[in-house]
């Protein structure tokens, strides 16, 4: 399916990123593996996942370069996309996976603890996506139309689940996925496909160590970061380029087609504009007859 492709992935050492770069290897592409070897709140550490990724390609038979770059700066985008072009002279695919968390309630994050967490996610999506942008653009420019281009970009279900105690993490999610809907209508003239990836999937940073033993009603760990990945492939692929600006959720043998940011119902009239003490009683016909708006706290929660 991705014969002859170059791809970039970010936080490819460990987890989904790795699980990403293995199938995408086995289809054929070859991988740019990008991982700053650091624990999973940022700290820094003397490990290199991204040499254990790259190995485990080549020792299969594939062909993978391995990067160290902590993704969040414009120059360390600009450097991947470079490495992939001086490699093997093209890129096709980019999944931007790279993350680190930091979970606390919000009366208890600390500056540094938001911005580390929205410079590795949310800039460091647009560090990368920049450059490979620009790097399509070229392309297409040289080409008098259109080229290849397959970006993706990773946000999460907690948008849908809700997520106390990650909001700043949440925050990072959401703003990848509004800004991934807008760079899909920037690249569209240029060919260049861009979707989200909401994986559920056991990690290192979802603080998970173990793994389903598959049963007769379980035949499978549907928590397995393949799962995650085999999505991935597809969207890649050429035969995915109808799809672009879309959002998916997968968990094991489940994808949902995940649609945000609609209008649902509406309160109108031509007349005049409502008032604060009108708005008191005809609100709720916003939520449908006899219901109201809730966020509750998750299971387990306690107030501190």
């Amino acid at each position: 399916m991705l014969s002859g492709r170059v791809a970039i992935v970010t936080g490819a050492g460990r987890g989904i990123g790795r699980a990403h770069a293995l199938r995408l290897a086995a289809y054929g592409a070859r991988v740019v593996v990008n991982d700053a070897g650091v624990t999973p709140t940022g700290s820094a550490s003397a490990e290199r996942p991204a040499d254990d990724t790259v190995a485990a390609i080549r020792a299969a038979g594939g062909a993978a370069v391995a990067d160290v770059s902590d993704v969040g700066s414009l120059a360390a985008g600009d450097r991947l996309v470079e490495l992939a072009l001086a490699t093997w002279g093209r890129l096709d695919v980019v999944i931007n996976n790279a993350g680190i968390g930091r979970p606390r309630m919000v009366f208890n994050l600390e500056e540094a603890d938001w911005d580390e967490v929205i410079r590795v996610h949310l800039t460091g999506t647009f560090a990368v996506t920049r450059a490979a942008c620009r790097c399509w653009r070229d392309a297409a420019r040289a080409a008098d139309g259109t080229t290849y281009g397959r970006l993706l970009n990773t946000a999460s279900g907690l948008l849908i689940a809700g997520g106390a105690g990650q909001s700043n993490y949440v925050a990072a999610k959401a703003g990848i996925a509004a800004f991934s809907e807008a760079v899909a209508s920037e690249m569209a003239p240029y060919g260049v496909s861009v979707n989200v990836l909401m994986p559920a999937a056991l990690t290192r940073l979802s603080g998970a160590g173990w793994r389903m033993t598959p049963t007769a009603s379980a035949p499978f760990d549907d928590t397995d970061p393949a799962h995650v990945a085999e999505l991935a492939c597809y969207l890649a692929s050429p035969a995915a380029g109808w799809i672009s600006g879309q959002t998916f959720r997968v968990r094991g043998a489940t994808i949902e087609h995940v649609a945000g940011w609609q209008s649902m119902r509406a309160l109108k009239r031509d007349d005049r504009p409502w008032t604060a003490a009108e708005l008191a009683l005809e609100m709720p016909r916003l939520f449908g007859a006899g219901s109201k708006p809730a966020v509750k706290p998750p299971p387990g929660w306690q107030r501190s």
